[in-house]
């Protein structure tokens, strides 16, 4: 499994690849199909192996794919980053030789395989750990309170910035992300999307919106109390597992095609 507390750590030539094996304990940058191959089949005394691309595969703006784990029970998990969110496509019963095969496809190509009947996971993070983020027009803000928030949103309105993603960890997460559309009138309209990591499913509700004050009031309930939307006929209810899915058949369909030929 993809182990955040290694960290890829400084080289002097930025590798490409970092094959992660024993268990965490070894990790090297000099990655063939011979080392993945070896890996791969002595998987009972690794527990776990990991191929990790060092600079991930971009799936669409603000969505990547930046690791491949196979599992000493048979299982193979491929992780992607969708914002802030970790996710990760699993799926069981995969043999050594299908494994070293999708492996190595990631290493030279950055293709994925079919993952159709792959299960799609939300990896929450430890429960202590309760953290918000704040992006706005792509800048991440590192020290920031509510009251930024809301004015971020006020920027939005004004037309001084196009869009905001506020996040939050823990057992309360979730995240808001606020977009203004091009305007088509003297109204503008802004598309929402709000989500909660609710157990067992997850919920997300998404909205266009013309009026500010209950955009305004959206966020705050939001920022103050992690509280989502009424469902009223304004708002669509959406599935999020699928919402994701979607994102991660389309860079395996179509993205990987593309990434290929700039590498060229």
């Amino acid at each position: 499994m993809f182990d955040p507390k290694h960290s890829r750590g400084t080289y002097m030539l930025k590798p490409q690849h970092v094959l992660i094996s024993r268990n965490g304990k070894e990790r090297t940058s000099n990655v063939t199909d011979a080392r993945i191959m070896k890996a791969v089949y002595e998987i009972e005394t690794n527990g776990y192996v990991t191929i990790e691309k060092c600079i991930p595969v971009r799936i669409i703006r603000e969505s990547e794919c930046f690791a491949i784990s196979f599992y000493d029970d048979s299982r193979m998990a491929i992780y992607f980053r969708v914002r802030k969110t970790v996710l990760r496509m699993v799926k069981s019963g995969v043999s050594c030789n299908a494994a070293a095969d999708i492996m190595c496809d990631f290493f030279h190509s950055a293709e994925l395989p079919d993952m159709t009947d792959w299960t799609c996971e939300e990896l929450h993070p430890a429960p202590c750990k309760n953290e918000s983020n704040l992006s706005v027009d792509g800048q991440d803000f590192r020290h920031f309170g509510s009251a930024d928030v809301m004015a971020a949103l006020e920027n939005i309105i004004d037309g001084l910035s196009k869009w905001m993603n506020f996040d939050c960890t823990g057992t309360n997460g979730g995240y808001i992300n606020i977009y203004r559309c091009d305007d088509s009138g003297a109204t503008s309209r802004y598309k929402v999307e709000c989500v909660k990591w609710t157990e067992p499913t997850p919920t997300g509700f998404r909205a266009i919106i013309t009026d500010v004050t209950s955009l305004r009031h959206c966020l705050w309930n939001f920022v103050d109390e992690r509280k989502l939307p009424e469902p009223t006929p304004e708002w669509e209810r959406f599935d999020v597992t699928d919402y994701f899915q979607k994102l991660v058949f389309k860079f395996s369909d179509n993205e990987n095609k593309s990434d290929n030929n700039d590498e060229r």
